[in-house]
């Protein structure tokens, strides 16, 4: 009788631990084919200067969902460099959700850094191109998802002073 009583403390107490493990795996097997959605960086807007002299631009993003369900953005969090230094940083809380096997334009105004932004400058200079390499990496927040973030990274060229909506 204090054997079954000490086995059935052990389970009582060890219920309130296991139950969160046990919800996580059942609700990871609800979707065992999720997929991590695609960012692309489609251009770079150069915006008027702010009162205080800093650079502006408008970075439009196109974000690419492969999966059978809405892809509910919370949030956004994204470097840009360009020629190899980090020219932006910046956040977004206000994002569209991104239909089931669709995709979705997504554009974010940030201040760009200063020294990041000079260096870049002078090594686009150098370059003498039309185009420039980039390395663009979000870390995209989800609504209603025991995920706490998708982080993604791409690299590619982009063409500067080209915009089309």
């Amino acid at each position: 009788m204090i054997r079954s009583l000490r086995r059935y403390a052990l389970c009582a107490l060890l219920i309130p631990f296991l139950a969160p493990v046990l919800a996580l795996t059942g609700c990871a097997t609800l979707s065992p084919g999720f997929e991590k959605p695609d960012v692309q960086l489609t251009a770079l807007e150069p915006l008027p200067g702010d009162r205080s002299g800093n650079l502006r631009f408008r970075i439009h993003l196109r974000v690419f969902n492969p999966n059978n369900t809405d892809l509910a953005l919370s949030g956004l969090y994204y470097t840009l460099k360009l020629a190899g230094h980090k020219v932006v940083t910046g956040t977004s809380n206000t994002l569209p959700v991104v239909p089931a096997y669709g995709q979705q334009a997504i554009s974010v105004d940030a201040s760009a850094n200063l020294m990041g932004s000079f260096m870049a400058a002078a090594e686009l200079i150098r370059l003498q191109g039309n185009t420039v390499p980039y390395e663009l990496e979000a870390k995209l927040g989800l609504k209603a998802s025991l995920l706490p973030a998708i982080r993604v990274s791409k690299r590619g060229e982009i063409q500067l002073g080209q915009y089309q909506r």
